[in-house]
């Protein structure tokens, strides 16, 4: 019943969830899933998009709508994609479209994360954040599976499909864009009464005004208000604590589907599989849906930081094995340890899955709402950043290889230790609620 009656939140997000499927694709095309060979400047552009995004929309999110950030990453996407289909082998315009597709996702992912954090329910907010990460997993499967799939004897250019998948995506987000119920907490800051109730009236069915909806507007104001008096100085300070942490719990989801773990499949496979296996790429991505649709099911019942404990605990156990199988070069061309790497590399997307939307979900709740939108769009840049510092420095060869497994399953077991004690659990608190637990350092509750 609370499902059915919040349904009308989970129906404001649907524009965005069609330009993070766009996203997924562009994330796995950055990561070594393409057909032809590309640049290192052609993989790493797109994450420069969405940092370009992202901070431009940091400082708009609290003064515009969010159907304007709908309406302009949408049209973004959609010119992307064009350029995508009609010039699919020219090197000039498809970079052209990588960034534009880049900043579209970071213009839309800071206003999604504040936005949905503020129109969700108290019991269903881990699930709304979440949906996030589900749809740039579907686009990471799409992306990888007609990329597995290729016929090499197909006369279409695979990059004229990535720019179809993405225009008819853009344009079904751009269709969509009155879906968007605006924030109550935007209204709200902007001394709208009458337009925050008729916020809430829509976000909760039956859409007509009620006494508990009159109540919640009374909520949402003492969450302003709470918010205002503490003012930009304290709140900057009070967010530094939960700021150095999410910097990393977000960080660590770059390590999670990364360039060189998608070669070691492609290694892997080869050498452990067969040649001409082509299941074992979908497979890859499909677990990590699966993944998250298990965490997301979950957040509002069990809790977000078990979740996320489990995911990186067995994610790092798993990184220490892949790390052993490739760190003997005699390994490499061994068919039972290369097919043991591949289960590994496998298995370890099932509990990256886990692990992905715990981060979108406690980045809605750990800031104060006045630094929230500039702290996000930090932790998204930092997440970007590693991914293009990676791309830049990698190259498949042992010593690389070991370099990165070996920092990855340590990093993992660190970020897993620092957590265990310093993030709270904030299943069916609110806003406030969730910060004031995020301003504290020590947590030892798991649930």
């Amino acid at each position: 019943m609370i499902f059915w009656a919040d349904r009308p939140q989970t129906i404001a997000v649907i524009p965005d969830a069609f330009i993070f499927l766009t996203s997924g694709m562009n994330l796995a095309l950055s990561l070594g899933w393409y057909y032809n060979s590309v640049s290192s400047h052609f993989q790493f552009a797109w994450f420069v998009g969405i940092i370009i995004g992202a901070l431009l929309s940091a400082g708009l999110t609290q003064i515009l709508i969010k159907r304007y950030f709908v309406l302009l990453s949408s049209f973004l996407v959609v010119v992307a994609g064009i350029l995508y289909t009609a010039c699919p082998y020219e090197s000039t315009v498809l970079l052209v479209a990588r960034y534009l597709n880049g900043i579209g996702t970071g213009l839309i992912t800071v206003p999604f994360i504040v936005h949905c954090s503020e129109i969700s329910a108290t019991a269903k907010r881990g699930f709304t954040l979440g949906l996030e990460q589900l749809c740039v997993a579907l686009g990471i499967f799409i992306q990888v599976t007609y990329i597995a799939l290729w016929d090499i004897n197909n006369s279409v250019s695979p990059t004229r499909v990535h720019g179809i998948f993405c225009l008819g995506f853009g344009l079904g987000a751009l269709g969509l864009a009155y879906l968007v119920i605006e924030s109550p907490v935007y209204y709200v800051r902007q001394a709208n009464d009458a337009k925050a109730l008729n916020s809430l009236t829509c976000l909760q069915l039956p859409t007509i005004l009620t006494e508990e909806k009159k109540l919640l507007l009374q909520v949402h104001k003492d969450f302003v208000t709470m918010n205002e008096y503490i003012g930009r100085g304290d709140s900057f300070i009070n967010g530094l604590g939960p700021l150095l942490r999410m910097i990393f719990y977000r960080g660590l989801l770059a390590f999670t589907f990364s360039l060189p773990y998608s070669m070691q499949l492609y290694f892997s496979t080869a050498m452990g599989v067969s040649n001409d296996s082509q299941w074992t790429s979908p497979f890859y991505a499909a677990i990590r849906i699966l993944g998250v649709l298990a965490a997301i099911s979950m957040f509002d019942i069990i809790g977000r930081k078990l979740i996320g404990l489990i995911g990186l605990l067995v994610m790092g156990g798993l990184g220490i094995g892949i790390a052993v199988i490739f760190a003997y070069m005699e390994n490499w061309v061994q068919e039972n340890p290369m097919r043991l790497a591949c289960v590994l590399l496998l298995v370890f997307q099932l509990f990256a899955g886990l692990y992905a939307p715990t981060t979108t979900v406690y980045l809605g709740e750990a800031f104060p709402m006045i630094v929230k939108p500039y702290f996000v769009a930090l932790c998204v840049c930092v997440e970007c950043t590693v991914h293009i510092v990676v791309i830049c420095t990698f190259t498949f060869n042992l010593h690389e290889i070991y370099v990165f497994n070996t920092f990855t399953y340590a990093l993992v077991f660190a970020c897993f230790l620092l957590f265990l004690f310093t993030i709270p659990e904030t299943k069916l608190t609110t806003l406030n609620d969730a910060q004031e637990r995020f301003r504290a350092w020590i947590h030892i509750k798991f649930m």
